[in-house]
C-alpha cells in the first residue's frame, strides 16, 4: 500500500468520525460539537426544514427544535467518501427518528414519533489538519413517518447538558 492510499484511508475514517460527531451533537443537544463539524464559512440547504444559511445557523436552528423533543435518535449509514487532497466529497443516508411529547383528552400524556429518512450530500476540506463540512444539501428524497406513541420510558439519559453518561466515558480521550 502507498502512502497515498493511507492517506486517502486516514482522511476518510476522519470524515466518517465528522459524520458520526454531527449525530452525536444533535443528539446531545450540544451546540459546540455541532459547530465542530461545519466550517465558519460553510453553506447549508437543508430543504423546507432550513432553506439556506451557515452550518452555525443550522445547528442553532435545529437544536432549538430538538429541546422541545423528548428524544432524538441520528444514525448515518451507506457512508460514500471520495477524497483528493485536502478536499472531499460524501453522500451519506440518513435516519432519524425524533419523540414529541403529546397531550390526550382528559389530560393523559403519551408520545409520538416522527421518522425522516433522506441523503446528507457534503463538500469537505481539510483545514489547519481538520476535516469540515464547506457545503451541505440534503436530498429532497426523503422520507417522513409518524409513528404513534408506544415507547418505552428513557433512561440513563440526559439532554441539553453534560451529564449523559457517554460525556463521562469520553471524558479521559479529550
Amino acid at each position: 500500500m502507498e502512502n497515498k492510499d493511507i492517506e486517502t484511508l486516514l482522511a476518510k475514517e476522519a470524515i466518517r468520525d465528522q459524520i458520526y460527531t454531527y449525530c452525536r451533537a444533535l443528539d446531545r443537544i450540544d451546540n459546540e460539537l455541532g459547530y465542530s463539524v461545519f466550517a465558519e464559512d460553510s453553506k447549508v440547504n437543508y430543504g423546507p426544514t432550513f432553506p439556506k444559511g451557515t452550518g452555525r445557523q443550522f445547528i442553532d436552528n435545529m437544536l432549538n427544535q430538538h429541546r422541545h423533543m423528548i428524544s432524538t435518535h441520528h444514525m448515518m449509514t451507506n457512508i460514500l467518501i471520495k477524497v483528493d487532497g485536502n478536499k472531499a466529497a460524501s453522500e451519506t443516508y440518513m435516519y432519524a427518528a425524533c419523540k414529541f411529547p403529546k397531550k390526550l383528552k382528559g389530560g393523559k400524556k403519551s408520545t409520538f414519533t416522527v421518522e425522516a429518512r433522506c441523503r446528507d450530500i457534503d463538500k469537505w476540506e481539510c483545514r489547519d489538519g481538520k476535516w469540515l463540512i464547506v457545503e451541505r444539501v440534503v436530498a429532497g428524497d426523503n422520507t417522513m413517518i409518524v409513528v404513534p406513541g408506544q415507547d418505552l420510558e428513557n433512561y440513563n439519559t440526559e439532554r441539553n447538558n453534560k451529564k449523559d453518561p457517554s460525556y463521562k466515558f469520553f471524558a479521559d480521550f479529550e
